[in-house]
């Protein structure tokens, strides 16, 4: 009993979200939509009263003395009037609610759906991406939101149409004889269960799936993407992968075929009954008829409306099990979308009130990352002073990314501080502090635009071509976009008519380029350089000690020759400090630094 009412609650406060969701995107489209649903419904059963009173008036008026008269005015006007309602109802529900309004309210939910889910998605906090269960969640989410959730507003509409007609008819039948409808109503409970059921088997079974299905995306973009079909057909990994994938969709298919075949033999024995009990019905009424209890135009009505009963439980029946199965799907939905904020902001941020670069102290940070026991950071300390550039070094795995991160405030520190001209960044605006940081990761962004765009979305809000080509000029990149002949104008990616593609030292160099167009305070560089040759990577260098010369720079990097020209140089390792200084005094005190930069010199003699 609990578990049915803690369903019938959920499905109820989804019909409520998703209802007021639809509002919110267009309530004019949402009140016509569940409007001439509502009349769709009432209308035939108004056709079929006056069909009833034209029979009455037929019989009544009617004999064989005076058969050759001219039919009766009113009857005709009662035919007139029944014809006009069903084509009223036919013209506002088939017509205008099921081929526009449907169509044109399911075109506005998937904009305002999908402008909703790209607005969430990309305000996650990195805590949430890089947990599992997000991502299954995320899954099953990117997958079903853009069909079901419309869809379960058009079922919900199917049913709230249904309804209406029901309770309609409801009203009429008891007017004959209370018994008639609740019979009808009982014998289609069954009904209710099994599509209930189904709807339930469907979605835990799409739900236990579901690291399956993750995993079936994954091949299949391994499959269609082009940076991995390269590497899979020098491999000859192709049919490996292609039968993992066969047999992945092959168990996720036959398990999803189970309750679809349960459900087809259980449903069979309930239209049996139904028909049997509305034989039954009218079989019970005819003696009425004939002693005229009833009338013919009594009768007509009664089996009229039965049949349009026994239509909307029916519909409804089937729309109530699919609203339940829908339901189940767009859960995901709304609890992605009320995912809080990890990292949270104090009601009264404080700001960094110039734009130039900060003092910045780690003192004593301990972190690690959330549902693991692993101590990432332990009791790391260091300072940065304005303008210094700082080197971080270290194994994978020793904690440098991890630094990068915290400053981002990606996460919070375990314990410990960041501190930022004196602020505790916990303190300070998000906003304000992220005008202050520039960062080119090693797995940038490659945005499929122009040369324009991949420059200047370094920072959007301003628009200044001169600073753009510097920009360029400064990483290297200005070489190969003089080239073409559109300029900074040539779209890249094949995806795109008269695209090109660039190499990879090609995006890297562009996306230096947008670090340099945005002349941030303070630049982070996480491997920035690794798909660049000696050459290029010397005069960009070059081109950072100029331009950031009095401004702060960090630098995550295995190659010695990038991190030497650092002011200061941290060794990490274990999640510890354990070297600190310049170049030459690392070398000298013949360390963990020294170590590493003479193996990898090695590599150069």
């Amino acid at each position: 009993m609990d578990k049915t009412k803690e369903i019938v609650s959920n499905l109820l406060q989804n019909i409520v979200r998703v209802f007021k969701l639809s509002w919110e995107i267009d309530s004019r489209l949402v009140f016509l939509y569940f409007f001439t649903s509502a009349l769709g419904a009432i209308f035939p059963i108004i056709a079929a009263y006056l069909f009833k009173i034209m029979l009455d008036n037929v019989v009544s008026n009617t004999s064989i003395a005076n058969l050759q008269n001219s039919i009766s005015s009113i009857i005709v006007l009662i035919l007139a009037g029944y014809f006009f309602m069903k084509l009223l109802g036919a013209a506002l529900y088939w017509g205008l609610n099921v081929n526009y309004l449907d169509k044109l309210l399911n075109n506005r939910l998937l904009l305002g759906l999908d402008r909703r889910y790209i607005k969430k998605m990309s305000s996650l906090d990195i805590g949430h991406l890089e947990n599992s269960e997000i991502q299954n969640l995320i899954t099953r989410v990117k997958f079903t939101y853009m069909e079901h959730v419309p869809q379960f507003l058009k079922k919900w509409n199917n049913i709230f149409r249904d309804l209406i007609g029901i309770i309609s008819i409801f009203i009429a039948l008891s007017a004959y004889n209370i018994w008639i409808p609740i019979a009808i109503l009982l014998v289609s409970l069954p009904r209710f269960y099994f599509k209930f059921k189904l709807g339930k088997s469907v979605y835990s079974v799409y739900a236990a799936s579901n690291p399956e299905t993750r995993k079936m995306w994954y091949i299949t973009d391994l499959l269609t993407e082009e940076k991995s079909i390269v590497e899979t057909r020098i491999f000859q990994s192709q049919s490996a992968l292609f039968g993992r994938l066969t047999k992945l969709q092959d168990s996720i298919l036959n398990t999803t075929q189970k309750p679809l075949a349960q459900y087809s033999r259980t449903l069979v024995l309930s239209p049996i009954f139904e028909n049997c009990l509305a034989f039954l019905l009218i079989y019970w009424m005819l003696p009425n008829a004939l002693t005229g209890a009833l009338t013919v135009g009594a009768i007509t009505f009664i089996v009229s409306a039965m049949e349009q009963l026994r239509s909307n439980i029916i519909s409804g029946t089937s729309n109530c099990g699919d609203l339940y199965g829908h339901n189940l799907f767009i859960n995901p939905f709304f609890e992605l979308m009320a995912l809080p904020k990890l990292i949270k902001e104090v009601e009264n941020p404080q700001f960094l009130q110039e734009l130039k670069p900060p003092k910045i102290e780690f003192k004593n940070v301990h972190f690690s990352y959330p549902n693991s026991s692993k101590k990432v950071l332990n009791g790391v300390s260091f300072v940065i002073e304005p303008g210094q550039s700082l080197a971080l070094v270290g194994v994978n795995g020793a904690g440098k990314t991890t630094i990068i991160k915290l400053l981002c405030r990606f996460y919070d520190a375990d314990s410990g501080e960041i501190i930022i001209n004196g602020i505790n960044i916990k303190d300070l605006s998000l906003a304000n502090w992220y005008s202050h940081l520039g960062t080119l990761f090693q797995d940038f962004v490659k945005y499929k635009f122009t040369f324009r765009d991949n420059i200047m979305l370094g920072a959007p809000q301003i628009q200044d071509e001169n600073r753009m080509k510097e920009a360029a000029l400064q990483s290297g990149a200005y070489e190969f976009i003089n080239k073409y002949d559109r300029n900074f104008d040539q779209m890249l990616s094949k995806d795109f008519e008269e695209g090109e593609e660039l190499s990879g030292g090609q995006w890297q160099k562009l996306a230096i380029a947008r670090a340099f167009y945005q002349q941030a305070p303070v630049l982070i560089l996480d491997e920035p350089t690794s798909a660049i040759d000696a050459e290029s990577e010397y005069e960009i260098f070059q081109n950072l000690e100029k331009v950031y010369k009095n401004k702060t720079l960090i630098m995550v990097s295995h190659r010695f020759s990038t991190v030497r020209n650092a002011s200061k140089i941290v060794v990490i390792e274990d999640g510890k400090i354990i070297e600190s200084g310049t170049h030459r005094e690392l070398l000298k005190d013949d360390g963990k630094y020294a170590q590493m930069f003479k193996i990898q010199a090695k590599g150069y003699t």
